[in-house]
């Protein structure tokens, strides 16, 4: 090979080159060496010292070393000039979309595309939650309106549920204002006011405080609150097994009759407190009974709260009947003749993420878009032939609360 007089290496583009290579190879050899060998090398650089060559295929290289380099290393020789060594290297990957320096541009061009466009979503992403987040520092109000015969005068509903301690403004000082001048009738505590993470009560003592003022004042304990005040779960295992009752044995009192702290406090700052049991009110003209449910897990609804519902429906059944529960399950779990005239829960923070058209996107009990199980997430559904509204609460703390801004319900119940 030294005494090869080859003329001068062009300036030609290596993919130039490749290309020439190849097609003056394929007319000298064999087409086994070409297909086992030639089709799957690239020639990555040539320069007056060294041709590099890339090879990707499977074979070993070491037949080729011993009985073909020498060969193509001349070919390629008479191709591009005279060249000092060929060094060959074997290479990972596909050679069809690796073989040339053009090819490998595309590639760039291509990652650097699908990199930019991730950057891009991120960003996108990013600025959704931003923009989420400070949307969600102050809340919305829904209104629903409903009729009832029952109603002789209209009585309007105010319900603050899943608070988890968030606050609008010093001491909730804009919540406090706003439900003031929505003049309500009631006002109930749907739950979750307080956050098990703390066992601060003092912010939601506070609202509850300024608001029973206001208008008559009702808490419903959720799961934060069962949390922190029953050390079981409110299922009917779980409190047969606390109480060692029975199907034959249990008495519901034995629940429903324990106090605890912030039931004292609330008592004290002139809210009652409903577990399981029934009040009444009047409004305006119209005689209103209103049931709240501290055993909403549909195992121990009936067993440790059938009873009580059962005289809250039919005793005075020309009361207006307002049905309040922390969790939506029971009405999903149970088909009957009747829940009440107005119904209203919280718990499912209405998905947390809702996705337009397609609605809440995941709840934990209901997994992915929920509503499609027919899980009751968010808004106002039709249960046995009355309105139950669903809030989505007012916790406010997390910034993964997307296209869903936390509301303050106001439910009107007018008789036409």
């Amino acid at each position: 090979m030294d005494t090869y007089n080859a003329p001068e290496i062009s300036q030609e583009t290596v993919e130039d080159i490749d290309l020439k290579i190849k097609e003056y190879l394929k007319t000298t050899l064999s087409e086994e060496v070409y297909e086992t060998w030639i089709d799957k090398f690239v020639f990555e650089s040539v320069d007056e010292k060294q041709m590099t060559v890339g090879y990707y295929g499977t074979d070993s290289l070491r037949e080729f070393e011993k009985e073909y380099k020498e060969m193509v290393w001349l070919h390629a020789c008479s191709v591009v000039g005279y060249v000092k060594t060929m060094k060959i290297y074997k290479r990972k990957g596909d050679v069809s979309m690796l073989q040339t320096p053009k090819a490998k541009k595309n590639l760039k061009v291509v990652k650097l595309f699908f990199i930019s466009l991730l950057f891009a979503m991120v960003m996108l992403a990013i600025a959704i939650v931003a923009v989420n987040y400070m949307g969600n520092r102050d809340f919305k109000e829904n209104f629903y309106s409903t009729s009832s015969i029952k109603a002789d005068s209209k009585v309007r509903i105010v319900q603050i549920s899943d608070l988890h301690n968030s606050s609008y403004g010093k001491d909730n000082g804009k919540l406090i204002d706003r439900v003031k001048k929505l003049h309500p009738d009631v006002i109930l505590y749907t739950g979750d006011i307080v956050d098990s993470a703390s066992s601060d009560m003092e912010r939601a003592l506070s609202l509850c405080k300024a608001l029973a003022d206001v208008a008559p004042s009702y808490y419903i304990y959720g799961n934060n609150e069962a949390e922190l005040y029953y050390d079981t779960p409110l299922t009917q295992d779980a409190l047969d097994a606390k109480f060692g009752f029975s199907d034959e044995t249990r008495d519901p009192a034995k629940l429903t009759g324990q106090t605890d702290e912030l039931e004292k406090a609330l008592e004290q700052a002139g809210v009652k407190v409903l577990k399981n049991e029934m009040d009444s009110i009047i409004a305006g003209k119209t005689e209103v009974d209103i049931y709240g449910v501290l055993t909403s897990n549909p195992s121990s609804f009936w067993s440790y709260a059938g009873e009580s519902f059962e005289s809250y429906l039919n005793e005075n059944p020309n009361h207006l009947k307002i049905t309040a529960i922390h969790e939506p399950f029971i009405f999903e779990e149970y088909n009957v003749d009747s829940w009440g005239d107005v119904m209203l829960c919280g718990h499912t923070h209405g998905g947390t993420v809702r996705v337009p058209i397609l609605g809440p996107l995941y709840t934990h009990e209901g997994g992915l878009f929920p509503e499609r199980g027919g899980d009751f997430v968010y808004g106002r559904y039709d249960v046995s032939g009355s309105p139950l509204i669903v809030s989505s609460g007012l916790h406010n703390k997390t910034i993964f609360r997307i296209n869903n801004q936390p509301e303050l319900v106001v439910v009107d119940v007018n008789r036409y």
